[in-house]
């Protein structure tokens, strides 16, 4: 079990997800883990699919969002995208922490009405971008603490095709992370987008592989290749600096530090001239304890709602990563919403 530091064993969060699909189960099974935490219930607009999660986790299946605010003193919101801003808006303003998963809302205007009700009511909103808690990702960003060795990054989320995430386009369900991630690395503003998708014969949308090339004020630039139709899973992402090249792998939680120098030479002349050209590389692995980011985010979430921590992944780094994804589907000429929906209590898990 996960005990939090600091906190008040007396006082138990009674906590309840909502969206009983595979990542709100994922949720769900994460909490029972918890010191600390009440998993007291899950909601879903489709109720055989509440009533099998309660069944699984021994917890209770609410009926209405409504009911589940009677019961609860915060939530994971695990729905469909269109669905994040109508369901949170609902908790924040009733005085209930949320956990939204990624991304924040589907338009700009969303994503405000959430960050406003979660100032308006005092209570946390933490976004989540799971990748921020993966331990390799928290070390690089100890390696690169001084950005201004940044030069350029390049990342690769890569996978074959899958019917979990059918709403939204890969820049929004994978590349988004990866531009969450930089973003908290580069410490500086986007500038300019380009982007480029790949059509294929039975993917002529280009919506499922996307290359996009973000300069930033400072003068970084980092290139990220998202896709769908690749046969291998791909998550890396590699950075070169000043002094380094840094090559780190999401899934397997590791990092390598590559360095150059001119070779020693004890004795210059008795040796050929081409040597003089030699150069010595050195590779440093990293020793990076591993963790289960899902565990190490949910944890997070609780220790804000205690007071304990402030969120990692505010809502204003959610939107800040939103606006570089709208303007790469803009360059690619790709539609978007722009209006919001009149979805409340009918909300797809």
């Amino acid at each position: 079990m996960t005990i939090l530091k600091g906190f008040n064993m007396s006082k138990l969060i009674k906590v309840a997800v909502i969206g009983a699909g595979m990542m709100g189960r994922n949720h769900l099974k994460t909490y029972k883990t918890l010191q600390g935490v009440e998993l007291v219930g899950v909601y879903d607009i489709f109720t055989e699919n509440a009533v099998k999660a309660a069944e699984m986790f021994g917890i209770k299946a609410f009926t209405s969002l409504e009911e589940v605010a009677h019961n609860v003193d915060a939530v994971s919101v695990v729905t469909t995208s269109v669905a994040h801003c109508e369901v949170g808006e609902f908790f924040l303003n009733k005085g209930i922490h949320c956990m939204m998963e990624k991304p924040l809302a589907t338009t700009e205007e969303e994503c405000m009405r959430l960050i406003n009700a979660a100032k308006n009511n005092n209570v946390t909103l933490l976004v989540g971008h799971i990748e921020r808690f993966n331990p390799a990702v928290e070390q690089m960003g100890k390696i690169l603490s001084d950005t201004s060795k940044i030069r350029s990054l390049t990342a690769q989320r890569m996978s074959a095709a899958s019917g979990r995430i059918t709403d939204v386009d890969v820049a929004m369900d994978l590349m988004i992370h990866d531009v969450e991630v930089i973003q908290s690395l580069v410490k500086s503003e986007v500038v300019n987008v380009e982007a480029m998708a790949v059509k294929t014969k039975g993917n002529e949308s280009g919506k499922d592989y996307i290359t996009a090339l973000l300069q930033f004020e400072n003068g970084a630039t980092a290139n990220i290749t998202a896709s769908r139709i690749t046969q291998a899973r791909v998550r890396t992402l590699a950075v070169t600096t000043d002094t380094n090249y840094i090559d780190m792998d999401f899934i397997n939680q590791s990092i390598n530090v590559h360095s150059q120098g001119r070779m020693p030479y004890v004795n210059q002349e008795e040796i050929p001239e081409w040597m003089n050209y030699g150069l010595k590389g050195s590779v440093e692995q990293l020793f990076i304890p591993t963790n289960q980011p899902l565990q190490a985010e949910l944890s997070h979430f609780i220790a804000c709602v205690n007071g304990l921590a402030t969120p990692r992944i505010t809502g204003e780094n959610a939107l800040n990563a939103l606006r570089v994804i709208w303007k790469i589907q803009d360059a690619l000429g790709f539609a978007r919403r722009i209006s919001t929906p009149d979805i409340v209590e009918k909300k797809a898990a």
